[in-house]
């Protein structure tokens, strides 16, 4: 690895990734990241070193951490019905897809799980990594999965589900605050803390240390009043960092069994299609949220790529952004634990 090698899968990624983004392509930055970089490592040009995996993951778990306030939990208080449907739901179907993948002969029982978390592409599967969980097919089927999320589900729901009324309290506008005094040395001390946080963590080998600690950290100083504005351009300079890592680790020689890869992705998608209409069901009969709006809490793509495809369907609920940090959160720093101790436990057994 070079550094010329490193600095040409960058430049190309952060192009590929600049050329969707511009083309309004939901996720943009992070999709032309990956291709670019799952491109060049077809033809093993690809190169990236794992520094820039933690790197990627200490900004993302600072992000994410810096999404969610005191004041947005407050108001899940009336929402905690529909909250416990969609955490019970999101595991069901994590545990579900996972033994199909596993009896279908996709992978191991480790892998098969870390498929079928429903985070983000780059977060699922640098945590992959970390857990030894083969990266590349977990990369294939949720690639897919954000494909499918991003620009399938929301036709189908766009289609199907009926149009929800400005005066039923569900939309609203999205106000842009402003960023607080200070906040360029906030942020400084946010990511100084978020990396000490994860090197600790990693001396202490936690489980996916370089993105649960800061996550955790940053949320801590966030929920004790120390808010942070993340400036968006630092966001899309770690989408690209992670895209391009993720991309890098993309191995053809892990998908020799094309029926396998084929019934995977299959497999994932559809329990994941009957998951959104029969849970977003249950929550309009149950909790009264409309149908529209529980199928895309329960969308296959990720928190981040939700609020823009919520604002392409010219949709905007706050309840939507809430649930969805939530269950970022849950996706990053919970799931993946219990997927890692489920397969510990039997494992062996399967």
């Amino acid at each position: 690895m070079t550094i010329f090698s490193m600095l040409f899968t960058l430049g190309l990624s952060a192009a590929a990734g600049w050329l969707l983004h511009r083309r309004h392509v939901p996720a943009g930055m992070m999709i032309g990241a990956v291709l670019a970089a799952s491109v060049l490592s077809v033809f093993g040009l690809g190169a990236l070193p794992g520094s820039a995996k933690h790197l990627a993951q200490i900004i993302a778990g600072t992000f994410i951490g810096c999404s969610a306030s005191r004041d947005d939990f407050r108001r899940l208080r009336t929402f905690w019905k529909p909250v416990i449907l969609i955490t019970f739901s999101l595991l069901l179907v994590n545990l579900t897809i996972g033994f199909l993948l596993y009896f279908a002969g996709y992978s191991d029982f480790l892998s098969c799980l870390v498929c079928a978390i429903p985070g983000g592409i780059s977060d699922v599967t640098l945590i992959a990594v970390d857990f030894g969980a083969d990266a590349s097919k977990v990369l294939m089927v949720h690639f897919c999965r954000l494909i499918v999320g991003m620009m399938v589900f929301p036709v189908v729901v766009n289609r199907f589900t009926a149009p929800i009324e400005t005066d039923t309290g569900t939309e609203g506008s999205e106000v842009t605050e402003p960023a607080p005094k200070g906040n360029t040395l906030r942020l400084l001390l946010a990511l100084s803390v978020s990396a000490l946080a994860a090197w600790l963590g990693n001396r202490l080998h936690i489980p996916a240390a370089s993105i649960v600690c800061p996550l955790i950290s940053t949320f801590v100083l966030n929920f004790c009043g120390f808010t942070i504005r993340f400036p968006g351009n630092l966001r899309q300079a770690a989408q690209v960092l992670s895209g391009a890592y993720v991309g890098c680790l993309l191995d053809p020689s892990h998908f020799g069994n094309l029926s396998a890869v084929l019934s995977a992705i299959l497999i994932t998608l559809v329990v994941l299609l009957i998951n959104a209409v029969l849970f977003g069901w249950w929550m309009e009969k149950r909790c009264g949220v409309p149908l529209r709006e529980g199928m895309l809490m329960l969308t296959p793509a990720g928190a981040s790529d939700m609020a823009l495809i919520a604002d392409d369907l010219g949709f905007r609920s706050p309840r939507l952004v809430l649930v969805q940090i939530y269950r970022l959160l849950i996706a990053t720093a919970v799931f993946p634990q219990i997927c890692l101790g489920l397969s510990r436990l039997i494992g062996t057994f399967l």
